[in-house]
């Protein structure tokens, strides 16, 4: 499977516009990275064995001040856009094949091609207080990441606050003329193009034929430097006729559904309050309209003992949920709940320490305090009440810097009723010659315990051996080499090379 036709022509086209010589006061910056890894995995089972020879490369275009010469708070007109290919020359002949499902993966594309993102901004037109963006673009706030094609429209008021509203389709995978990925929509679905596949092959493997419509506003304080807000609401339409479930009829058919309904639909509110001598709070939360429930809530205290000493507390609820046509809304899911408490210490500007320890909690169905037990096994769980399992939890990570290289230590620890994970990492890196060499060393050590599954139990080490070379400014040329080993997994190799480059014109 090659590059399809329509990547050459994004390609193409980006090539062309980073040829563009500057007729008026416009800048450009071009930059481009390419990486190369050659690694080998055995599965714990023995087969199969994945082999990947992957190659992925980025080219970015940014041009500023299309409009003309800059005026400071004048309006200002750019473009930035980053196209990535992620090509795997590794891919087995049975990972495509439809008619060995036991290996098969749909819509597996050897040098798949998307777009990144690629738009036209606006700033301070209509005396400064409207912009805009024009094409693929990301929204990030406490909804998450996520990323659209269309336009969003940006008012800012001179009473402290902004609004936004925005307008497109969601980014998502199985579209080849849009060059789009699956990466940015909900999770719990496996979309792509289905043309090429029977009704009864990977019938799991949902169809993603049509443009999924989305929509979104925001509200969100600016000019007020101590405190920060921002309120935002987002939906996304499904409209493919898909399979209802992943498993035949008893007549051997499959139900589908069709029309528009309800990919995702969710509002959140973030906030940030700072005093540079006391402290500063930071809080999140976010409600799932489709699901009815509090998907997320977080909240952050600091505090500033001194100028080398920071103190905090942190509280984190995360429930998972899914896109409306996900099996997963059928399945019992609970949240997770981590307290942590945590310090930092930094003696000296090439010196700082940090360490947070606190506990995870799983909520279960059913009591937890059975699971995997022989009683256990030899009847249903009692669904009837909530269980609860607790992990304890260590953090601690150092850091000494000199003048052209540093030393890091980072470890966890990790351990509760069902096993435990401990473990750390030694790194180290250092430049020659003025920062035109530079090398990386890295060593780990980890162990964990699985209580249910005792066979899975391991220890694993690993470690890395890399360098670069800068030939020219902003441009360098890595290579890594890593070796894993654990009992599970055997030996483990993998191979890194990198380049980075960008020219500024």
């Amino acid at each position: 499977m090659g590059v399809r036709p329509s990547s050459l022509v994004v390609l193409g086209v980006l090539t062309l516009l980073s040829e563009v010589t500057p007729a008026r006061a416009y800048e450009a910056e071009v930059a481009a990275t390419s990486d190369a890894q050659f690694y080998t995995l055995r599965s714990p089972w023995g087969d199969p064995i994945v082999r990947r020879r992957r190659y992925t490369q980025t080219l970015a275009l940014s041009v500023y001040d299309i409009q003309g010469d800059f005026v400071p708070f004048g309006p200002q007109l750019s473009f930035k856009a980053r196209l990535r290919l992620d090509a795997d020359f590794g891919k087995e002949g049975y990972e495509t094949n439809p008619r060995q499902p036991g290996t098969f993966v749909p819509d597996l594309v050897q040098s798949p091609v998307d777009v990144m993102y690629a738009y036209l901004e606006g700033r301070n037109y209509l005396g400064g207080f409207v912009g805009f963006r024009a094409g693929r673009q990301y929204v990030t706030d406490s909804l998450g990441w996520w990323s659209f094609d269309g336009g969003l429209v940006r008012l800012t008021t001179p009473a402290y606050f902004q609004a936004e509203a925005y307008a497109g389709f969601e980014q998502r995978g199985g579209l080849p003329m849009l060059l789009g990925t699956e990466r940015y929509a909900s999770d719990g679905v496996f979309r792509g193009n289905r043309d090429e596949l029977e009704l009864n092959q990977a019938p799991y493997f949902l169809s993603e034929s049509k443009l999924a419509p989305a929509f979104g506003f925001a509200l969100e304080s600016t000019g007020v430097h101590f405190v920060h807000g921002r309120l935002s609401y987002r939906k996304v339409i499904n409209r493919d006729r898909v399979v209802v479930s992943p498993f035949p009829d008893t007549g051997g058919g499959f139900q589908r559904v069709g029309g528009d309904r309800v990919s995702s639909e969710r509002i959140g509110y973030s906030m940030r309050a700072s005093e540079p001598t006391l402290g500063a709070v930071r809080g999140s939360i976010v409600y799932d309209l489709y699901s009815q429930v509090t998907s997320e809530r977080a909240l952050a205290l600091d505090g500033y003992v001194t100028e080398r000493i920071t103190v905090g507390a942190d509280y984190d609820y995360f429930y998972p949920t899914f896109d409306g046509d996900s099996i997963w809304n059928w399945f019992t899911h609970s949240g997770i709940t981590t307290l942590l408490g945590r310090a930092e210490w930094r003696p000296s500007r090439r010196f700082d320490v940090a360490l947070s320890s606190g506990v995870m909690v799983f909520e279960t169905e059913g009591d937890s305090g059975s699971y995997g037990t022989v009683e256990q096994q030899d009847r249903d769980p009692d669904r009837s009440e909530t269980g609860r399992l607790s992990d304890w939890v260590t953090n601690l990570a150092g850091r000494y810097r000199w003048s052209d290289g540093g030393a890091g230590l980072r470890g966890t620890a990790e351990t509760g009723r069902r096993g435990h994970r401990f473990g750390g990492d030694v790194m180290l890196n250092q430049t020659f010659d003025r920062g035109l060499y530079d090398a990386l060393g890295i060593v780990s050590l980890y162990d964990w315990e699985d209580g249910l599954r005792p066979d899975r139990s391991a220890t694993s080490f690993s470690w890395v051996a890399g360098g670069g070379v800068r030939p020219f400014d902003e441009t360098r040329f890595g290579i890594e080499w890593e070796h894993s080993t654990s009992r599970l997994v055997g030996q483990r190799y993998r191979l890194l090379a990198t380049l980075d480059l960008t020219v500024l014109r």
